[in-house]
């Protein structure tokens, strides 16, 4: 572990493009967000408030995306803005009657994958809990698109946590039922039970990432079992040069190292 704030420091810089280099700013504490960087994303939100499909200017709004967009602003520090406002509001306007969240059947002609499909039983789950973990973190657990969403999430799961369940939707279920109920809950408490049960090679950097920055933002603490855990896996696949290789390919790297360094030095592992 020793050193990987440096490394990844200089990989990021070296390799990042303006927006990623001023999200590394933020991270690192830049009093100021960078007005480029800023731009950069905020230029891409469209009419409606949400961000367009894997960020392509003139692609309709997706879920994911616009959640990422809120996950940028927090690195860029304008979290804060009448741009996250819009998002947010975005992401209540899509909200069905049932309490769930589903990505809009004009993303099917870019063939998104399962978790981005609408239709698809765990894409529906990805983007509810996705959708309700961002609105727990900014109005809080108690509001109400909050509540109606993890009501639908305990519905569709009964009592159980399948086997079977993609790692990404777990993890964010058990950080929302920590965020509502608390990490004590009986419910979230199983959730990081269930987690930990998954095989090693259940978990990408890409997941790892994901859902330590979910813990964290739940209230977890850097002792827990699941967090030392993938705290010490996580800082194992740091590469050579500094970076993360993500498992969707080397033009998500930095923002997976981005995501990476995030999550490590949130939960206060020294760089030294």
């Amino acid at each position: 572990m020793r050193d990987y704030l440096a490394r990844a420091i200089f990989y990021i810089q070296e390799n990042g493009d303006e927006l990623e280099r001023g999200r590394l700013g933020g991270l690192l504490g830049r009093d100021r967000p960078d007005p480029k960087a800023t731009r950069a994303l905020l230029t891409r939100q469209n009419e409606d408030g949400g961000f367009p499909y894997q960020m392509v200017p003139g692609r309709p709004s997706a879920i994911i995306s616009t959640t990422t967009a809120l996950q940028w602003m927090a690195d860029l520090r304008v979290l804060r803005t009448p741009h996250a406002e819009r998002a947010v509001a975005y992401l209540l306007t899509e909200q069905r009657p049932a309490g769930s969240w589903e990505e809009s059947p004009a993303l099917m002609k870019f063939n998104p994958p399962p978790l981005a499909r609408p239709g698809h039983e765990a894409g529906r789950a990805y983007s509810t809990a996705l959708s309700a973990f961002w609105l727990s973190r900014l109005l809080g657990p108690r509001h109400e698109g909050v509540q109606r969403a993890f009501a639908f999430l305990r519905r569709i799961r009964g009592d159980g946590w399948p086997e079977d369940e993609p790692v990404q939707v777990s993890s964010l279920v058990a950080a929302l039922s920590a965020m509502v109920d608390g990490a004590a809950s009986s419910l979230a408490a199983a959730g990081v039970e269930a987690l930990g049960r998954r095989a090693p090679e259940a978990w990408s950097a890409d997941r790892l990432a994901d859902v330590l920055g979910a813990l964290y933002t739940a209230g977890f603490s850097a002792d827990d079992p699941l967090v030392v855990w993938g705290l010490r896996r996580l800082m194992g696949l740091q590469q050579d040069q500094g970076g993360w290789s993500s498992e969707y390919g080397a033009d998500h790297d930095v923002d997976l190292s981005l995501r990476a360094l995030s999550a490590v030095s949130a939960f206060g592992v020294p760089s030294a």
